[in-house]
């Protein structure tokens, strides 16, 4: 399914020829409270990012940390600590040093102990979903599950068309649509860890 097809489907299922200037709203509705709740493998992507800071940005389609990597020798995994367990950290720990810790402060990572050099990273996160446009014909979630898409649109569409009645309707066709995309991912993340037979002990 294309941009336009998925602008077809919902005027088509809600039977209506006079809102071609409102659908791409919904669909972008959909997509900004879909990246909200959704969180599987295909909005992984993985980085390299400077560390030589105690403050440094965070990628303009970052959503949440899966894991940061020190790229040392040997590598290190840096710990995540809450905003204030930070805080008691570095007053703790005024020195410089090798990061060990990090936390999202803002739009930026916060690393301590503060570099005391220029360091590198392996940053693993869930970035945005790529937005439909006019030009940005398709994408990952369109292709792999295009009724999130569908029926987050059409969520969005029940008040502009005050049919709130229908808002229950399609929040439950949307949130099963969700929930079916993340059991897949759950198992085929198990299934790709492998499964090992056990001998039955008597």
């Amino acid at each position: 399914m294309t941009y336009t097809e998925l602008i077809a489907q919902v005027a088509d299922t809600l039977n209506r020829t006079d809102l071609d200037s409102a659908i791409p709203n919904f669909i972008a509705l959909a997509e900004s409270q879909t990246e909200r709740q959704l969180r599987v493998r295909q909005m992984l992507a993985t980085t390299t990012i400077a560390v030589d800071g105690e403050l440094e940005a965070l990628p303009t389609d970052f959503l949440e940390t899966r894991s940061i990597v020190l790229n040392t020798t040997p590598v290190r995994a840096l710990q995540f600590r809450t905003i204030d367990s930070m805080a008691m950290f570095k007053a703790a720990n005024p020195q410089v040093g090798r990061p060990t810790e990090f936390t999202v402060l803002g739009n930026n990572f916060q690393f301590l102990p503060v570099p005391d050099g220029a360091y590198t990273a392996t940053l693993t996160y869930y970035q945005s979903i790529p937005r439909l446009s006019n030009t940005v014909t398709t994408n990952w979630l369109l292709e792999k599950a295009y009724d999130i898409y569908l029926y987050g649109a059409l969520i969005n569409s029940a008040p502009y068309l005050k049919e709130d009645s229908r808002i229950n309707t399609w929040a439950t066709y949307y949130q099963g649509a969700i929930d079916a995309l993340s059991v897949e991912d759950d198992r085929a993340q198990t299934a790709s860890a492998g499964l090992k037979a056990r001998a039955r002990q008597f």
